[in-house]
């Protein structure tokens, strides 16, 4: 069992930092070099999330019908098989289709990989999902720096030929996993308003984190310091990775419901307190803020999901289709609402739904 794991944090490592590589700072670079327009380049990097709403529902609902090796196997293909891509790629609509099919290999790998970890460990599936999680995050970390670093020294077709390989190697770790049947004969799910609920939390978390990512180099105090707003976000990140695996293991002791609304109270405080920053320091402590209170709540909502319904792959399916509306809607929203409004709506967003988590709940004790 020990091996399995080993197996699928390897795999989720490899994948994510193929595919962050392909598109961090890669692709809005390499859009760039083509002679796209910036309206061009953010329809190409909106393709990928795009895609994501869709068919994370669908790979979650499809690995409960047919198994989530089979599913996984068609994950790793298209991890190695897209960045290949990039090289027939010459104009926008070319480049938007490799996206939107990269994004495939996303929208499966993520529910179908925390699906089969809920399978095997049952027990102990909070700490597990927080470890691959963490997996995740560091690839995701290492991603950019590597990438500007290979295009720097030799161009755009050495990261499209290391992120196949990085895909490949997620290929072939893949037959290594475990049979793990389906349990569904045929298509059947009913809209449920507590998956919905928890997918709402989750979208509130990364609509904060997608506003902060797109906008924290543009405050005023951060201009012509990119080293230092690249510092803040690498400082989120490693917490997150850091965090998270403990975050999971305290809700496989204590319940998913009090880790949650501690969770999201820290997120929507942090997005105030990016709402009101006047200063570096109320932005670091924000920064810091975010990171711990979204490991703390992201490592509950998702094993909750799993125990709410006994189609585990469809549900965290389901609740990364709503991540994904959320993270695509967080920049719009404080883009056109403007920093202190926008950032303040995150933040009250997330407190709303917290109150109506907290009133289904009551009473409620769901323990992992």
């Amino acid at each position: 069992m020990k091996k399995i794991l080993y197996a699928i944090l390897i795999a989720g490592f490899f994948a994510i930092l193929g595919s962050t590589m392909s598109k961090s700072p890669t692709l809005p670079l390499y859009a760039q070099s083509l002679g796209l327009s910036r309206g061009e380049i953010g329809i190409v990097a909106a393709a990928s999330t795009i895609t994501g709403i869709f068919m994370n529902f669908a790979s979650g609902l499809l690995s409960d019908i047919y198994g989530r090796k089979k599913l996984l196997k068609i994950s790793g293909f298209v991890f190695f098989s897209a960045p290949l891509l990039y090289f027939f790629a010459n104009n926008a609509i070319a480049l938007a289709l490799v996206r939107a099919y990269y994004g495939i290999a996303t929208a499966i790998f993520v529910p179908v990989s925390l699906a089969l970890i809920s399978d095997l460990y049952s027990e102990k599936k909070g700490t597990f999902m927080g470890i691959l999680s963490s997996a995740t995050l560091v690839g995701r970390a290492i991603a950019p720096l590597l990438a500007g670093s290979l295009i720097y020294f030799a161009g755009f077709w050495i990261v499209f030929i290391l992120c196949s390989f990085f895909g490949f190697t997620t290929f072939a770790i893949t037959f290594m996993l475990p049979e793990a049947e389906g349990e569904l004969e045929k298509f059947e799910f009913s809209f449920s308003s507590t998956l919905f609920l928890l997918g709402l939390l989750d979208a509130a978390v990364y609509m904060a984190y997608q506003s902060i990512e797109t906008f924290l180099p543009l405050f005023y105090f951060l201009e012509d310091k990119a080293w230092l707003s690249g510092l803040i976000l690498a400082i989120e990140i490693s917490l997150m990775a850091i965090v998270k695996p403990y975050a999971g293991y305290l809700s496989d002791k204590i319940g998913r419901i009090k880790p949650i609304i501690v969770g999201m109270g820290m997120v929507s405080l942090a997005m105030l307190i990016f709402a009101l920053s006047n200063s570096l320091s109320l932005i670091i402590g924000g920064a810091v803020l975010f990171s711990l209170g979204a490991s703390v709540s992201e490592a509950s909502t998702k094993p909750l999901a799993t125990e709410i319904s006994k189609l585990r792959g469809t549900a965290l399916g389901f609740l990364e289709s709503i991540k994904d509306i959320g993270q695509a809607l967080g920049p719009i929203l404080v883009g056109f609402l403007g920093f202190r409004f926008g950032f303040a709506f995150v933040g009250i967003f997330g407190m709303v739904i917290l109150g109506i988590f907290m009133l289904m709940f009551k009473g409620m004790k769901i323990e992992g």
